[in-house]
């Protein structure tokens, strides 16, 4: 297709539901207008907008000028608060840099001795700079955007420990210090915890996902996430439970295929999963138990591939993945980097509302019915 057709296409595809009658309604086994979708955060978008990613960051202005773009062109309409994979270890002093168009990235671990975790302290996030930055910037877009609906986040313990210490210095620490290895895991838990009770009692309950790509079985082996992460992964996640009285969801980017029994264990309610595995048999061995999200892959497909490409991936996905017994949402398979085009997101958006037209928790769309 061509990107004039889809947008042709796309005017008798109109929504009959806002983005929360279409969640709730499907979490409640009704027939919804379309599957549920994530898109894109705005920071991936500002480009689309003629803003690179520092103009994003810096200027609140520019951040809402985004948003409401975003909103108005494609739909979205939520906004999110939360922990950035490495916003922990920034907060306690490690050094970061942040490309005019590209994501921030740690060049100065900020832990090189075990001695060191002796005199940190667990984060307050007013008094942490880059903390209650996050938080007036959410703060001031919850005054905004006062209906649209609102997430937060934290990255896991791996991955909060990958931005405090070098990830090759934590592989090693697994073996020669393991000891000192479980005493930093457990301090990004309480980290963590305080970012969340922090945010819980100014902003209310909200609902919470955990990213974890460094507990992947692409960077830990069974064994090793069965005796560092697993014990400080439940602890995070009973915490959020006892702070906010709701089990949280996660993403984990990589293989995890390994690993799905213990986060069923772990009382996850929704596991997000990488393009690398496979939706089929994802649903098969966990969608009668938790809810699962992906797997769009978002370079590969979303960002260098064509409107076909994109078209034909959500038509795999929702063959795959639709019809899991505890509900579906269709998502990228991980984060998707700046510099997507538009109408890969056009496509995107035509192919959930057009294939995934009449969606039910547990069976296909009816608009399957098209190219089944």
């Amino acid at each position: 297709m061509t990107y004039e057709e889809i947008r042709k296409e796309l005017e008798g595809l109109k929504e009959e539901m806002t983005v929360m009658e279409r969640m709730m309604g499907y979490i409640r086994g009704e027939e919804v207008d379309h599957i549920p979708f994530r898109l894109v955060g705005s920071d991936t978008t500002a480009d689309l907008y003629g803003y690179t990613l520092k103009q994003y960051r810096d200027s609140m202005e520019i951040r809402f000028d985004i948003m409401e773009k975003m909103h108005e062109e494609f739909g979205n309409a939520a906004i999110g608060i939360g922990l950035g994979l490495q916003s922990v270890g920034e907060a306690l002093g490690s050094k970061m840099q942040y490309p005019e168009n590209g994501l921030g990235f740690v060049t100065e671990h900020v832990l090189t001795d075990y001695a060191q975790l002796d005199d940190m302290e667990v984060i307050k996030p007013a008094g942490c700079p880059n903390l209650a930055e996050i938080m007036d910037t959410f703060r001031k877009s919850k005054e905004r955007f006062p209906r649209w609906g609102a997430g937060n986040n934290v990255a896991g313990p791996m991955t909060t420990a990958t931005s405090i210490r070098r990830l090759d210095l934590l592989l090693r620490d697994s073996v020669k210090q393991k000891e000192n290895l479980h005493r930093l895991l457990d301090f990004c838990v309480q980290c963590n915890l305080s970012w969340i009770r922090a945010v819980t009692e100014e902003f209310g309950v909200l609902p919470v996902n955990i990213a974890e790509p460094s507990a992947s079985l692409s960077v830990l082996s069974r064994k090793q996430f069965l005796e560092f992460e697993k014990p400080h992964l439940k602890d995070l996640v009973e915490g959020i439970k006892e702070i906010t009285g709701r089990m949280p969801t996660t993403h984990i980017c990589g293989k995890t295929k390994g690993i799905w029994e213990d986060l069923i264990e772990l009382g996850f309610t929704s596991l997000s999963v990488d393009n690398s595995e496979d939706l089929e048999e994802v649903k098969r061995c966990v969608g009668g138990r938790m809810s699962i999200s992906g797997n769009v892959p978002p370079v590969e497909v979303l960002k260098y591939g064509t409107i076909d490409d994109v078209i034909a991936s959500v038509i795999d996905c929702l063959k795959k993945g639709s019809d899991s017994p505890m509900g579906y949402s269709l998502a990228a398979g991980c984060q998707v980097p700046p510099g997507v085009p538009r109408e890969n997101l056009y496509a995107f958006i035509y192919a959930a509302r057009k294939y995934g037209r009449g969606a039910k928790k547990g069976r296909l769309p009816r608009g399957l019915s098209d190219v089944l």
